[in-house]
């Protein structure tokens, strides 16, 4: 804090006093123009769409679109590329570029068997042929998309079994969501997932952390960017990534318990089901011992360094999960790998080399994180001072496309110590806007700041910029001078930035500065199935999270919901909102309905009064407590505001 005031005064003394009129120069800094008009001379491409310098070697020769060696498999174009292949406008890093160039729509084919659906969509399916039906292996994110491959798989191969079998290899809706889109779905379908995998997806929906995750996902992935140069480019992890029909058919096979594992034979395909925790907690491979494959999941995390902490926000990934479990999938000493994002690798060698380079770069920067915490580094030490070997930094696997080793070392602070840095005056520290009117008002006004601002753009210097106007907009919130400046600053930042969350979350932050952010275009992860799977227990519970504490400060009464022979309740008591799951007291008013009705309560789509009035819901009891029960809870906001404040 103190360094930071130092620099905001040296500022302030240096800048021109001249400059009266504080419009001006907001109007001056909003027509800046940025410096960078090419910003990426000398910039060379580290990691180039084919990898076979690496694998087999500089001259090789090699043109195959797969990674390690040309056998058993061939790749077969099905048309272009979802991702942004090229960058008329100069505002796309080149190994992002590149990254697109990996990602062309078409169909690996593994030993006539195996057919992995690849470039479709951020996830990529894969179909195991097997006697009398297919075995398919994360359907994707979205059913139209899923159609669209499973469509181009049925006309390259004649085949017309139905699928018998489906694993989804963990809750993250990318490996699941397009399930609907399978065309044939045999009625007897086993679909395998890990004992807490609906646990985990209602946690993340409408249950719990469900609307920040989805705000979050849509700063994250880019869902409210155009697809070009000036947008969103790829997925990371696949050419893109557009959820516009989840769906989910419950599964019914589960793996069950820490690292449990299942043996199963479908359509005459043996499997070996295990659960490796690692980039999700009920994350579940398949091992195929008969063709010595071995197929992945997420454990890999594509052909990036892994998120071992993700900005749209999660929970803690413990790395010391997440490596060890590698350390199982090199015990296969497999010939052949294929994942759920990225290409496949040929080679027991190359397997061997991939593995082991990936589950070292999580070690390595959980160790090295662990070891300069323990000399006093602070999560913003980390992020500058923990970076990978050389050899690690240029494997095919571990560009800095979707996870980040600088987020990623910063997080092992904050999963293993806490939010606490140590500095005491973070503890209870003045409120960034108060703080920033402060810092505004002892530089001389918003008018040097921005003067600064400008000047820092002028020298190259985005993040400052950025920050300096940071300061200026919290004076005034709705000042569109300083937040349109900042807006391009953040776009700078954007641009030069390999990361597409990183890409992604600048320019959509910079969207909602100056306004031009589409809303409408959000994820939305309340789908029909999602909800279905809800029990009325459970939809009754979830509505917890939007109490609102003021309103019921002086409350307390207890509302019963009957349905059927079920009966569960909600006990508001003093800013409390406590769920009874199995309820015999005696509450204050009972309300009778069906679990479609009391849905429809709360998506807004059924008026309880007119039910009431019409007979499909019963009240018994003290009618009044009813629309003060509702009128208890809030609902989350559509539009949140995560930048412009």
């Amino acid at each position: 804090m103190k360094n930071i005031l130092i620099a905001l005064m040296m500022i302030a003394a240096a800048s021109t006093s001249g400059c009266s009129d504080p419009a001006g120069v907001t109007d001056r800094v909003d027509g800046v123009s940025p410096v960078d008009t090419d910003r990426f001379e000398g910039v060379e491409i580290t990691i180039p769409p084919l990898s076979h310098d690496y694998y087999l070697g500089i001259n090789s020769g090699a043109t195959h679109y797969w990674h390690g060696e040309d056998r058993d498999t061939r790749f077969v174009r099905t048309g272009g590329s979802y991702a942004v292949t090229d960058d008329p406008s100069g505002t796309v890093h080149p190994d992002l570029l590149a990254h697109s160039q990996k990602m062309d729509s078409g169909i690996f084919v593994i030993k006539d068997k195996y057919y992995k659906l690849y470039g479709y969509g951020l996830t990529s399916a894969t179909i195991i042929d097997g006697d009398d039906g297919l075995i398919v292996l994360d359907p994707m994110e979205t059913a139209n998309r899923m159609r669209i491959a499973m469509a181009e798989f049925r006309k390259l191969t004649g085949n017309k079994k139905p699928v018998k079998g489906i694993l989804y290899s963990h809750w993250h809706m990318d490996h699941f969501g397009g399930v609907r889109g399978l065309d044939i779905i045999a009625d007897d379908v086993i679909i395998v997932a890990h004992d807490t995998f609906m646990s985990n997806v209602r946690d993340n929906t409408m249950g719990g952390m469900g609307p920040a995750i989805g705000f979050r996902v849509d700063y994250s992935l880019g869902s409210l960017l155009d697809a070009d140069s000036k947008g969103r480019i790829n997925g990371g992890l696949g050419p893109d990534f557009l959820m516009t029909e989840l769906t989910l058919i419950e599964p019914n096979t589960f793996v069950e318990g820490h690292w449990g594992t299942l043996d199963l034979t479908i359509a005459g395909v043996n499997m070996h089901f295990a659960h490796i925790p690692s980039e999700s907690s009920d994350e579940v491979i398949v091992y195929f011992e008969d063709d010595n494959l071995l197929w992945g999941a997420e454990v890999i995390q594509g052909e990036s360094y892994p998120n071992l902490h993700t900005i749209r926000g999660t929970r803690f990934r413990d790395p010391q999960n997440w490596y060890p479990g590698i350390d199982v999938m090199r015990n296969y000493d497999a010939d052949i790998l294929m994942l759920s994002h990225g290409r496949p690798v040929v080679g027991a060698e190359h397997v061997e080399d991939t593995l082991t380079a990936y589950r070292d770069a999580i070690q390595f920067t959980y160790d090295q994180s662990v070891k300069a915490i323990n000399n006093g580094a602070t999560p913003e030490d980390l992020i500058r001072d923990i970076t990978l070997p050389k050899h690690l930094l240029a494997h095919p696997w571990l560009g800095n496309f979707y996870g980040d080793i600088r987020h990623s070392a910063k997080q092992v602070f904050t999963g293993e110590l806490g939010w606490f840095d140590g500095d005491p005056t973070t503890l209870d520290p003045i409120h960034s806007g108060d703080a920033s009117k402060r810092y505004v008002e002892l530089m001389g006004g918003t008018e040097t700041v921005l003067t600064a601002a400008k000047k820092a753009a002028d020298a190259g210097d985005y993040q400052w910029a950025a920050e300096l106007a940071t300061h200026a907009i919290r004076v005034d919130l709705n000042n569109m001078g300083p937040r349109k400046f900042k807006a391009k600053m953040l776009r700078e930042l954007g641009y030069k930035e390999p990361n597409i969350n990183w890409r992604n979350w600048y320019l959509t932050s910079a969207a909602e500065l100056d306004g031009t952010i589409d809303r409408s275009r959000k994820v939305d992860l309340n789908a029909p199935d999602i909800i279905a799977t809800y029990t009325e227990g459970q939809l009754l519970a979830a509505m917890r999270f939007n109490l609102n504490a003021e309103r019921t400060a002086n409350e307390h009464y207890t509302v019963a919901f009957r349905f059927g022979d079920k009966v569960h309740a909600m006990e508001i008591r003093r800013s409390v909102a406590e769920f009874h799951d199995s309820y015999s007291g005696e509450p204050a008013v009972t309300i009778a309905l069906t679990k479609d009705l009391f849905l429809g309560v709360l998506m807004g789509k059924v008026d309880l009064a007119n039910a009431t009035e019409e007979g499909l819901i019963e009240v018994s009891g003290d009618a009044s407590v009813v629309p003060k029960f509702f009128a208890s809870f809030d609902t989350p906001t559509d539009a949140p505001v995560l930048t412009v404040r």
